[in-house]
């Protein structure tokens, strides 16, 4: 495929995923409220053209609901599941008039195990905005939407990251207005300093922007803190047929900086995972 039709491909994408945030705003209207993040938001406002930025799917996270009532509710007002996942925090839908792509519904922004980083603290200090997709959503402030990029690449295990997700953080820290320590404080009340140091070791190492690198010192990991951070670089190296070890599922649970974070991530993947295949079996057999 020429780069032409490329562009073209993508800017598609981008019309149709505008689209998918306007109609699940809209029909969750008033009960939940919805954030754009990733790609739809972010080639919205830091990129200057909508085909330069991929995407294959809408990530919308949901303020006021579950992923799962979500999912009822717009399977009611005509959308279908396209995949109840093993998180019980997301849902996969579709909608018959926008063919070609789904909207992953995220209850919680990232899993448990992932700091502070819940569906509330990245709409703190969010403003309402209907000129992006013509209704009104919550924009998330560019520090809390910067924690969550660095964040979806850590849950990535760096190495199964996309490329555009180093473009994506080195665009927001290039192009926003806000202070490299301003980031930093921001990574340290979410209780992600360690992960987001690593995340922004493989951006800088693809994106080599000046910013990126800065942000990583500001963080001021410790001694003991580098170690841990080194040693979960390496745990997440690229694996063996690509087949992830044991120790690296347990070590992209555990991103936080707070042992107790780590504790319940590592939980909650467990139980997770258990509670959800139930769940999904029930449903399947249901014809949810």
């Amino acid at each position: 495929m020429s780069e032409a039709a490329q562009q073209r491909r993508r800017w598609v994408t981008q019309m149709l995923a505008a689209r998918m945030v306007a109609r699940v705003a809209t029909d969750l209207a008033p009960t939940a409220r919805v954030i754009p993040v990733k790609g739809v938001l972010v080639a919205r406002r830091f990129y200057d053209d909508l085909s330069e930025r991929a995407m294959c799917d809408c990530d919308l996270v949901l303020l006021g609901v579950s992923a799962r009532d979500a999912a009822r509710a717009l399977v009611r007002a005509g959308w279908r599941v396209a995949d109840w996942s093993n998180d019980p925090d997301v849902v996969d839908v579709r909608h018959p008039s926008l063919p070609g792509i789904h909207a992953d519904l995220h209850a919680r922004p990232l899993p448990v195990g992932y700091g502070a980083v819940t569906s509330r603290w990245l709409a703190d200090g969010a403003r309402e905005d209907s000129a992006l997709f013509g209704v009104p959503v919550l924009i998330p402030d560019d520090r809390r939407l910067l924690v969550h990029l660095l964040g979806n690449i850590l849950r990535d295990h760096i190495v199964n990251a996309r490329p555009h997700a180093a473009h994506d953080v080195a665009r927001v820290l290039a192009r926003s207005p806000f202070p490299i320590e301003s980031f930093a404080a921001t990574a340290r009340a979410a209780r992600l300093r360690i992960g987001c140091y690593a995340a922004l070791a493989w951006v800088h190492s693809r994106t080599r922007e000046p910013r990126v690198e800065a942000l990583r010192e500001a963080l001021g990991l410790s001694a003991t803190e580098l170690r841990y951070a080194r040693w979960r670089e390496a745990v997440m190296a690229p694996p063996v047929r690509g087949v992830s070890s044991l120790a690296a599922r347990a070590a992209a649970r555990g991103a936080s900086d707070d042992a107790v974070d780590i504790a319940a991530g590592l939980a909650s993947a467990t139980y997770g995972v258990a509670r959800a295949k139930v769940f999904n079996w029930g449903e399947r057999l249901l014809g949810g």
